[in-house]
């Protein structure tokens, strides 16, 4: 059984390196095809918007295909695109093979994910999760930054070649060792979204959105910034991106332990202010190696607390269906990278990596403001007879599938 977890694990691995990978070797890309950094930038916002709209579509559309072939069709897909983003002659080309590539990657997650709660016994089935997005964060730590210096030092088409490798690896093994697997039962695409016409989901969503869109109007065009601002190479980009990986994972940690002491508000509210401070003072800090680092590593604790805090939330708010409510954040952090890669582009266009962060701070302001509304909605929900019990007081202690979404 943990070996099958860990081939899914791989496939999540390939994943998170393909979608992430893109902002180290922007300037690379934009070099070889002749295009600026601006545009270069809309390959996340199309792989991003792709993932966010085609999830759950594409999650209904394929609900009568056999889990293991699911699987097997989505890592091979992918592989594909891989390829052809590798070969791709033009921007049109790689765009597309992006897009395809997102496609592929909305699917296989969350039945990887499925396949995990499926094949492992009752009482392992945290701990199984949580091996498989694992392999999420481990891209970051080290999928991205080695794609990054393999792009800058070799080429960044090599770096779509190592994601092809990693992509067939995951297939063969799914192919080899997996057994059939039981489909879940379909959800219509209605009953998906019908949790957001509740005003505290819909509310909680927007956050999400609109705090990755700060996030990723900076972060995409990071690369550029180091080389132009820092002037480093491609190695020290990548150290660089390491550093903010190994922060995010302590970050991520932190988000876990702080909602369980200080509760959701308390630990987004200084999370949030930190990033916003930290976005305005990069491009200045980012003149010298020594302050880069030192802002990505503050931003890479204080961002990645975001996530498990906001999917702790979530999870209270609608605690009879943790699947939609979690692949609707999903899709909400896909949206909110599209949308701030392509608001980010924009910026670098017409103006300097200064302006770049005022606009990514602005994003983080309007995410306090919508987590005070949040609060505020939870607040007169608790005030009503007929709500004396708040969502989140009817969500028991943390399980171990709690903590592994966490």
């Amino acid at each position: 059984m943990r070996l099958r977890i860990l081939v899914l694990a791989l496939g999540t691995f390939a994943l998170g390196t393909d979608g992430f990978v893109i902002a180290g070797i922007l300037p690379a890309v934009g070099h070889d095809l002749a295009i600026p950094a601006a545009v270069t930038g809309q390959l996340i916002t199309a792989f991003a918007l792709t993932y966010a709209i085609g999830a759950p579509v594409l999650a209904v559309l394929t609900s009568d295909l056999a889990r293991k072939r699911l699987l097997i069709l989505s890592l091979a897909g992918f592989a594909g695109a891989n390829v052809l983003a590798a070969l791709a002659p033009s921007y049109g080309v790689l765009m597309l093979a992006r897009m395809l590539a997102a496609c592929c990657a909305a699917l296989y997650t969350p039945n990887a994910s499925a396949a995990a709660v499926a094949l492992a016994p009752a009482e392992a089935r945290g701990r199984a999760l949580a091996l498989v997005t694992a392999g999420l964060t481990v891209a970051t730590v080290l999928g991205v930054p080695l794609g990054t210096w393999i792009g800058t030092t070799l080429s960044w088409r090599a770096t779509f070649w190592l994601v092809v490798v990693l992509g067939v690896l995951a297939a063969v093994g799914v192919m080899a060792l997996f057994p059939e697997i039981a489909n879940p039962p379909a959800t219509p695409l209605r009953v998906r979204f019908t949790l957001l016409r509740q005003p505290r989901i819909l509310t909680a969503l927007s956050l999400t959105v609109v705090a990755l869109a700060g996030v990723f109007t900076m972060y995409t065009y990071i690369a550029p910034l180091l080389l132009g601002v820092t002037h480093l190479g491609g190695a020290g980009i990548s150290v660089m991106l390491l550093l903010f990986g190994l922060a995010g994972v302590a970050g991520n940690a932190l988000g876990g332990q702080g909602a369980d002491r200080w509760g959701a508000f308390r630990t987004l509210i200084p999370a949030i202010s930190i990033v916003a401070l930290v976005l305005v003072l990069l491009p200045f800090a980012a003149t010298s190696a020594l302050g880069a680092a030192l802002m990505l590593l503050i931003w890479g604790i204080a961002g990645w607390t975001f996530t498990p805090v906001q999917q702790y939330r979530l999870l209270a708010l609608a605690p009879a269906q943790p699947g939609i409510i979690l692949s609707l954040n999903a899709s909400a952090i896909y949206l909110g990278i599209g949308l701030g890669a392509a608001l980010g582009g924009l910026v670098v266009h017409g103006g300097s990596f200064v302006l770049l962060g005022l606009v990514a701070a602005l994003w983080q302001v309007v995410a306090l403001g919508i987590l005070f509304v949040s609060a505020r909605q939870g607040a007169a929900l608790s005030a009503r007879p007929e709500a004396l019990v708040t969502a989140e007081a009817r969500v028991p202690s943390p399980t171990k599938e709690h903590t592994a979404v966490r």
